[in-house]
């Protein structure tokens, strides 16, 4: 089993129009809602790449009860920490005919000090049955920045290996606990070297392997339709996805990161687990909702993958 930390666990709500413009209304073409948050999507992606997952974090409300059945009736088991909160919702809105996407990002309510004292003690009860942990998304107002690194840490002592995609603080905190691989963005990248690197390939990759080697931890960055790039400290890979008639992005840096969970997990090589998350990335882009790509695309555009080795 792999567990999905979804610390600020949200419905995920699309909604696809055409001609979006500010101060009009608008006929909804479709309209998809899904238990999301980073985790639940890494979660669904794993599921259909025929792993268990199991998601944790804190829920609460009206919100917190869809999220929950919602995964369960995908047949994704949960072990969340009940707050009494109202859950928050994040909005996306679809634009096919101008292909833009405007999102509104609920923060969600403020958590106690003693719920996130019960989600760390619950957190430390349960690692030892996972095989690996995944930490996305941000952290609901309350929560302190070093939350993710206190639970690399717990992990670290049960030998369970961490996979972390988080921005701010909560990142440079994060990684700092050395966990097994980070997926930081290049904006990140930059506060994380404290100098902003060129925009070229050659140059983005000598930048991940600086920090690859810094921390100790294998560093992927998302190329967006270039690919990513993976380095462990010593090598630097670029992966590059075949051309594919992308439809939405919404989930697929949580798919790439559920890919790359497991690649890993069956024990292949930084050159093969890249190719898994670059192809669940891709395959991801070809449906509408996070994680919901077919086993099909994923294993057609896997094939097609090509990875170098760059440094």
């Amino acid at each position: 089993m792999i567990l999905c930390l979804n610390l600020n666990a949200a419905i995920d709500k699309t909604i696809l129009v055409d001609s979006f413009a500010l101060d009009k209304i608008h006929r909804s073409e479709k309209v998809v809602a899904l238990a999301g948050g980073k985790g639940c999507n890494v979660a669904r992606a794993l599921k259909k790449m025929g792993k268990t997952p199991v998601v944790s974090g804190w829920v609460g409300g009206f919100a917190g009860q869809f999220i929950e059945q919602e995964l369960n009736k995908e047949g994704i088991a949960t072990d969340f920490v009940e707050t009494g909160l109202e859950s928050r919702t994040c909005t996306s809105i679809l634009d096919q005919e101008n292909q833009t996407m405007t999102e509104i990002y609920e923060n969600g309510e403020m958590l106690p000090e003693e719920k996130v004292e019960e989600f760390v003690a619950h957190f430390r009860g349960i690692v030892g049955n996972y095989r690996a942990i995944t930490l996305s998304g941000s952290l609901p107002p309350g929560v302190p920045s070093d939350i993710y690194a206190r639970l690399i840490q717990i992990a670290h002592e049960a030998d369970i290996p961490t996979y972390l995609d988080s921005s701010k603080d909560a990142l440079q905190d994060g990684i700092a606990a050395k966990p097994f691989l980070v997926k930081p963005n290049e904006t990140e990248i930059s506060a994380l070297l404290d100098e902003k690197p060129g925009s070229s390939v050659r140059e983005l990759a000598t930048a991940i392997q600086a920090v690859a080697a810094e921390y100790t931890s294998t560093v992927v960055l998302s190329l967006g339709e270039r690919g990513a790039l993976l380095s462990d400290g010593k090598q630097t890979w670029q992966a590059q996805p075949p051309n594919v008639n992308a439809i939405s992005a919404v989930g697929s840096g949580d798919s790439m990161l559920a890919g790359l969970v497991a690649g890993f997990s069956e024990g292949l090589s930084p050159e093969e687990a890249i190719k898994y998350g670059v192809a669940a990335g891709t395959a991801n882009t070809l449906t509408l909702g996070a994680g919901q790509f077919s086993v099909d695309d994923f294993e057609a555009i896997r094939e097609q993958v090509l990875v170098k080795s760059l440094i």
